[in-house]
């Protein structure tokens, strides 16, 4: 994760935790992302608690947790794979904001009826973007040039 993308999820995230009444706690759900502990960090660097739970979760875990915000991290499967891990209920019912990184974000999407396509083709490395759009989330970023590097590991789009 390049430290362009770190500051801004963090940002975001302390921004929209605060705008919505503070917070207690923080939900992050491991689908086996290589940088779960790091978010779990990040987080609690910021001054939130966080625990993270592997994705085999309960619900009553979850509800005893009683998280104000739920992270779904990242992970090595294709939400298409026999083998790929998933929460056993639907966390939009629990009525918390939900960030979902990568794999977790298509599961998210999946869940709600989106469709994720398999690519025939694997991305791995370090690429450059460039943000096209105003948005909150890249806020007082700050760059030395339009683009910015990130870091990307997809087979499914």
């Amino acid at each position: 994760m390049t430290e362009f993308v770190a500051s801004a999820v963090r940002r975001r995230l302390h921004n929209f935790l605060c705008s919505h009444g503070g917070y207690d706690k923080v939900a992050i759900v491991d689908f086996g992302s290589q940088y779960t502990r790091l978010i779990a960090r990040k987080i609690r660097e910021l001054g939130v608690y966080s625990e993270v739970f592997p994705a085999r979760l309960t619900v009553e875990k979850l509800m005893d947790f009683s998280p104000r915000a739920i992270i779904l991290s990242g992970g090595p499967e294709s939400v298409h794979s026999n083998s790929a891990p998933a929460v056993g209920f639907h966390l939009r019912d629990l009525k918390v904001p939900i960030l979902g990184i990568c794999y977790g974000m298509q599961w998210l999407a999946q869940q709600c009826g989106g469709k994720i396509e398999s690519s025939d083709n694997r991305e791995f490395g370090s690429a450059s973007i460039k943000l096209q759009n105003s948005s909150v989330l890249f806020d007082g970023m700050q760059s030395d040039s339009d683009s910015h590097s990130v870091w990307m590991s997809h087979g499914d789009s």
